[in-house]
């Protein structure tokens, strides 16, 4: 089985997801650079965090110069697995794999802070793991973490149960005082329609070595190694 990491100018974080999925999980990893277009082979794709593109404001257009993104979406309609963290969730709101849009964080500032989320839904591909009525902690790191929506568009979200995870406190209470970068309805992350493409501001390859005080990233792993 073999995990593809996608490349963009400016990314950081592939390290980090390399070490989880081949140090913890056994599997063979292969980076795929934006320029590249083949992704044959590739078992479930992964974008990771950073800052994407160098941080452009014109980073559209480096997305659309990017002959990966094609690849990428025909990776999505065949089905297969892709996820965005952090700002690679960006991508996916950019190119319209996943519904609505990312933007600053309503502090205006960059957080970079463990977080506690509660899963939407026990019953997709990477939350399979989880208990609903659990709150569970993994770190955010971002500037552009403030989900957005249309509330036409939300009300089939909720419907069609695409939203992953919400920000709570540590007793799994949803509140606005812990909507830690000002998203609607506290969304840390969403899905497609067809539940095979996930984007997500929560870092879970931060939170997987019991070492580092904290292992509950484990659980979004866990529950895609079992899928695949």
């Amino acid at each position: 089985m073999t995990f593809g990491i996608v490349i963009f100018p400016g990314a950081h974080g592939d390290k980090e997801l390399k070490r989880v999925l081949e140090g913890v999980y056994g599997k063979k990893v292969r980076y795929i650079w934006n320029s590249e277009t083949d992704l044959s082979g590739i078992d479930a794709l992964f974008i990771p965090g950073g800052f994407l593109c160098k941080g452009s404001s014109n980073s559209v257009s480096c997305l659309e110069n990017s002959p990966v993104i094609e690849s990428m979406i025909d990776f999505a309609d065949r089905g297969k697995v892709l996820i965005g963290i952090g700002n690679g969730f960006r991508v996916l709101c950019e190119t319209g794999l996943v519904p609505g849009s990312l933007r600053m964080n309503s502090s205006q500032r960059f957080v970079c802070r463990n977080t506690y989320i509660k899963p939407d839904s026990d019953n997709t591909i990477i939350t399979r793991n989880f208990s609903v009525d659990k709150a569970y902690r993994i770190p955010i790191a971002t500037g552009y973490g403030r989900y957005t929506a249309k509330e036409d568009v939300l009300v089939q979200m909720r419907h069609r149960e695409q939203i992953l995870f919400r920000y709570c406190d540590e007793s799994a209470r949803i509140s606005e005082e812990i909507n830690v970068t000002g998203a609607v309805d506290n969304i840390a992350g969403v899905c497609n329609e067809k539940k095979n493409v996930f984007g997500m501001i929560l870092q879970p390859e931060r939170a997987v070595f019991p070492d580092g005080g904290n292992s509950d990233g484990k659980y979004i792993f866990e529950s895609l190694m079992e899928y695949l």
